[in-house]
């Protein structure tokens, strides 16, 4: 089975987010918005897993996060991004930013899962939320490239600071429509 550990939204959040999302489907016309239920800021993807060892994997993680007693981080928006990068632009996501809370939780999830033969991924964490993805391949030169940051900054999109709910392990099923989430567990954070 697919997982990955992600931090989960609440509904206000994912209000907004949505508003966001039906601003990009008017101006771009081959996006594809990420539904409500796939909203999260990732912290550690694992991929492939067996799934009799899952419940033992989570209950691991759930025990270190739950001894470092960790807070659920005030969450602040800085702004929207193409991913992988401005060149080759296959989706959109909201740059997020926290007290290092998240990256700390992104690191304890990693120290625990390599203990159960997960390979970390290389790259550096980078809290964020992806919230449409382009149709086919990435394309250098999409012809209705619009400038995110200037449609950000004008004030029509706005975000309010948030506290992630819990985090939770999430089974990802690759369809020919794309990818379906489920939780199927989590953990909640204490209340800031």
């Amino acid at each position: 089975m697919r997982i990955f550990f992600g931090a989960t939204l609440s509904e206000s959040t994912k209000t907004q987010i949505e508003k966001i999302q039906e601003e990009l489907r008017n101006d771009i016309d081959d996006i594809r918005i990420e539904a409500r239920q796939k909203l999260h800021i990732t912290l550690q993807f694992i991929g492939d897993f067996k799934p009799e060892k899952v419940e033992s994997l989570f209950s691991s993680v759930r025990g270190e996060i739950e001894r470092s007693r960790f807070k659920s981080p005030l969450t602040a928006v800085n702004g929207l991004s193409y991913f992988p990068n401005e060149r080759v632009r296959r989706g959109v996501w909201i740059d997020c930013q926290d007290d290092g809370t998240l990256g700390a939780i992104a690191e304890l999830i990693k120290s625990v899962t390599e203990k159960f033969g997960v390979i970390p991924e290389k790259r550096e964490f980078k809290p964020h939320i992806t919230i449409a993805r382009f149709r086919g391949e990435g394309d250098r030169n999409r012809k209705n490239y619009i400038d995110l940051q200037k449609l950000w900054s004008n004030g029509k999109l706005f975000i309010e600071r948030f506290f992630p709910k819990s985090i939770a392990l999430f089974e990802s099923t690759l369809k020919a429509s794309g990818s379906e989430y489920e939780i199927l567990s989590h953990v909640p954070l204490i209340e800031g």
